[in-house]
Parts: C-alpha cells; sequence; structure tokens
C-alpha cells in the first residue's frame, strides 16, 4: 500500500525544497518517487500531512556511537548530575549501603563540574569503604578512579597509578572486558538504548563495541526484535579473531552488517591524553605501530576507525596513511578531529579520509567558560571543531554521538550554533550532516540515507524550530507519529 508524506520542506539531496511530497511504499519499504504537491491531489493515495514548520529528512544516522554497552549501563549509577566532589561521595555511601553487589561502578563523573575542587583519588573512595570494591569513571570515559579493594581485584594494569588510584585509558575504556554484564542484561540494555534512539528519529547506528554485544544484536535480529540498522566496529584487540573469522568489510545484510575495527590514537581532553603539538598528552601508537596496523587491516579488507582528537593525533594518522595510500577505498575514517591544523584539514580532504564528528562535544564544551577553553590555550581551542572550514574543504564528514549524550537537538544545535561563528553551519547543512553524509561511511549510500526512489523508506519529520520528531518511519512502517 502506497502512502504520500506531506512536509512543508523536503531534504533532497543537500537543499531542503518547497512543493514536493514524498511517496513511500509501505510494504516494500522503500521510496516510489518525489512528486510535486499539487500532483498528489490527482491520485487516490492516502496523504499523510504535517503541519507548517516540519520538515521531512532521511532518518537520522549516528556514525560513533556505544550502544550497546550505554544500554548495560543503563542498569549502573550515573553520577555527572554531581557539582561537588561531597556530593558524589555521599551518594556512593548511600548506595553502597542500600545495594549488594559484587562491584560498584559508578559512570559519568566530571570533576569540571566541581567548583574550586581538586579531582577524586583513591584516598576519598577508600574512605567510603576499604571493603567493597568502589570504580568512579569519568564521563569522558578514558579515565577511572578505584578504591584499594578494586586494585587488589583488577592487579596490574597498564595506566593505573596504584598510589592515586588513577586509571586511564586500558582500564576505563574497557570496564565492560574487566567486569562483563550478563548476556541478559546486554540485550535488555540494548533493547531500551534501541527505544531510546528511535525516539529522536535515530534508525541507523555504527556501534564501536565488543564481540559479546555483536553476538546480542545477531540474536536480536534473528527474533525479528531488531528495528534499527546497526553497523558494528570492534576493536584492535579482537582485530586477530576477525582477520581468522574471515569478516570482511559490508560483511552482513541491510538491517545489521560489520565493517571494521576501531584504533586509539589519543586520549581525551578531560583526561589530559588527547594529543597536540609540542608534547602535550598521549600519542598512543608510534608511526611504525600504525603503518603496520593500517597495512594488516587493508590486506584484510577491514576498515580502520582512528580515534584522534588533538591535532598531534590527527597530523600522525594523515601522514601514515599518505605514506602507504594514493587512494581509500576501504574508507578508513578518523573519528572526533576535533582540533585539526588548518593545513590538515585540507589535506584530509585531498586524502579522501571521512571524519565522524560530535557536534555534541561542541554544545557542551567548546563555549566560554566550558572546559575545552578551560583546559586548553586558546591557539588551540579557538580551532574548536572547525565545520565551516571542513565544509569549504570538502571532506566527507558525519554527525555521531558517542552517546555523550545520544541526543539530535544538541548535536543539531552544536552545530549551527557553534560558538566560534565563521564556523556554524545552516541548518540544512546540520541536517544533512545528521542523515544522509552518514551512510557513505558503512558502504550504504546506495542503500539509504537519500529521499529518492529506491531507497528505504527510514524517514522522519521534524519540527523546524523545536526540532522534536512528529514522525519516524522505519522500512515504510511509522513506529511514531
Amino acid at each position: 500500500m502506497a502512502l504520500i508524506l506531506d512536509a512543508q520542506k523536503i531534504l533532497i539531496g543537500e537543499k531542503l525544497e518547497e512543493d514536493y511530497v514524498v511517496v513511500v511504499d509501505e510494504e516494500e519499504g522503500k521510496i516510489v518517487d518525489i512528486i510535486e504537491r499539487f500532483e498528489s491531489e490527482l491520485t487516490h493515495i492516502p496523504v499523510k500531512s504535517f503541519p507548517t514548520g516540519s520538515i521531512l529528512v532521511p532518518g537520522f544516522n549516528d556514525t560513533h556511537t556505544h550502544l550497546a554497552q550505554y544500554g548495560a549501563n543503563l542498569s549502573r549509577p550515573n553520577v555527572y548530575r554531581f557539582t561537588s566532589r561531597a556530593e558524589l561521595l555521599d551518594f556512593i555511601r548511600d548506595y553502597i549501603r542500600k545495594e549488594e553487589k559484587d562491584v560498584y561502578i559508578f559512570l559519568g563523573y566530571d570533576e569540571n563540574r566541581w567548583k574550586g575542587e581538586k579531582t577524586l583519588t583513591r584516598r576519598e573512595l577508600d574512605a567510603v569503604s576499604r571493603d567493597k570494591p568502589i570504580i568512579v569513571r569519568r564521563v569522558c570515559g578514558h579515565r577511572a578512579v578505584l578504591n584499594s579493594k578494586a586494585i587488589e581485584i583488577v592487579g596490574q594494569v597498564e595506566g593505573l597509578d596504584v598510589e592515586t588510584g588513577i586509571a586511564v585509558e586500558e582500564l576505563p575504556l574497557k570496564l565492560s572486558v574487566y567486569f562483563p554484564p550478563s548476556k541478559g542484561e546486554i540485550e535488555e540494555g540494548i533493547l531500551k538504548a534501541q527505544e531510546e534512539a528511535l525516539s529522536q528519529g535515530i534508525t541507523s547506528i555504527t556501534d564501536i563495541t565488543r564481540p559479546m554485544h555483536f553476538r546480542v544484536y545477531q540474536k536480536l535480529h534473528r527474533e525479528g526484535k531488531l528495528r534499527l540498522r546497526v553497523n558494528i566496529i570492534l576493536y584492535e584487540e579482537d582485530l586477530e579473531a576477525v582477520s581468522l573469522a574471515g569478516f570482511e568489510y559490508f560483511f552482513g545484510n541491510e538491517k545489521l552488517r560489520f565493517s571494521g575495527i576501531k584504533i586509539f590514537l589519543d586520549g581525551s581532553v578531560g583526561a589530559g591524553t588527547a594529543a597536540f603539538f609540542p608534547d602535550r598528552g598521549l600519542l598512543t601508537k608510534t608511526d611504525d605501530e600504525l603503518k603496520g596496523l593500517l597495512k594488516m587491516a587493508t590486506d584484510r579488507n577491514l576498515q580502520i576507525a582512528a580515534h584522534a582528537i588533538g591535532e598531534r593525533a590527527i597530523n600522525q594518522f594523515l601522514n601514515v596513511f599518505e605514506s602507504l595510500f594514493s587512494e581509500n577505498p576501504l574508507r578508513h575514517r578518523i573519528e572526533h578531529y576535533e582540533f585539526p591544523l588548518p593545513e590538515d584539514i585540507d589535506r584530509t580532504a585531498r586524502l579522501g579520509v571521512p571524519v565522524s564528528v560530535q557536534p555534541n562535544f561542541v554544545y557542551l564544551l567548546c563555549h566560554e567558560g566550558q572546559m575545552y577553553t578551560r583546559k586548553l590555550p586558546s591557539r588551540i581551542s579557538s580551532r574548536c571543531n572547525p565545520y565551516r572550514r571542513m565544509e569549504e574543504a570538502g571532506i566527507h564528514y558525519a554527525f555521531g554521538s558517542d552517546n555523550m549524550p545520544m541526543d539530535v537537538k544538541m548535536m543539531i544545535k552544536g552545530a549551527v550554533e557553534h560558538p566560534i561563528e565563521p564556523q556554524r553551519l545552516s541548518m540544512e547543512e546540520a541536517l544533512y550532516r545528521m542523515s544522509t553524509a552518514g551512510a557513505f561511511f558503512s558502504f550504504e549510500e546506495d542503500i539509504k540515507g537519500k529521499i529518492q526512489p529506491g531507497h528505504r523508506a527510514d524517514l522522519v519529520v521534524i519540527d523546524e524550530e523545536s526540532l522534536e520528531p512528529l514522525m519516524v518511519m522505519v522500512d515504510g512502517q511509522i513506529l511514531k507519529g
């Protein structure tokens, strides 16, 4: 059965157009046609009309999530809301008294919200309890604090300072490996997080995740419970197993597929490990190590997604990439790309390296008085997420949330209300980067992400002013509105 969707504006290609409507085949789950509005009055096809100020766009595509982990973490207490160390410690003390767990993991603390206080250490957590293991992970995911009992359990871990209890990179990034949730918890979490994504109009994601999560995704797909389109990227430590299993990019189907491996080249600004010139932060790979990984992945038909926040990490990736390749058929990509050198922006475009950016970071971190402007010298913070410059250079980039948080409105506002005014995007540019542009990253630009005949009918109607979704459609079926 056909249905006509009539919104005031439609994103066709990269432009918002008026006077057109979209014809959808609900059974086939595909877009049939784009016709002028007056033509719809000459057909017998039912019309679903939306009010003035409505915009019809392809389903939003979050190109960088940790959705399965986020879902599993929904059962763990989040402590981001606390604005002092004392409040945080009081909450932990009270929680431990009420709840019985093998290990107590708290997520999302941010010492930058604590007025005039130092960061958290082992000593404060030991004062709460020396008998029960406590781990508190920072909001960026790159730093955690452990009490003495937790340190006793994990033993020697790279990046863990036993004296302070502060762990960077290895342990905080792999909490789900050191303390894995059950399959039931993972499944319940994915389903909850899926509903949260769909409610915002997110119909496709790339989940950078673990094999245990991938298995649960496959189970949900078999059982018909997976409604999102999911592209899976695993981690560097999974590379050998993936290769032995024979996985290559574009393995899977239109609902669940696999594309490659994520590697880390630096850390985060909040943890002090993002790499800047001359020697600020931490490069996690030598040039030779990065070269070896890129060659190995390419030989095995695997896409590399390289985490690089600081200018030095971005520069390293481009230097090594350019020394190896003259083209990029596997679409090896950079994640975050927050502080590129001006000359590296043009080089990124010339080399054909796609970039997944997080405009929610701009909204939360880049404005005057926020963390980036407080922790970084102005020579760096003034170059925060240069979207207009990237647009002009012709970089293929798209929006992702990193689940920090997964919030479409925040991502769009981060781009169109950029604190550095010359770097702001227009609304139609932001909507394009939030929807159409992401399909390229998973080699699906011929299947989804455009309002054109033959593409999947994954569509969202939003209110232009509030950015609230008025309708969410997946495979021609209306899930909301």
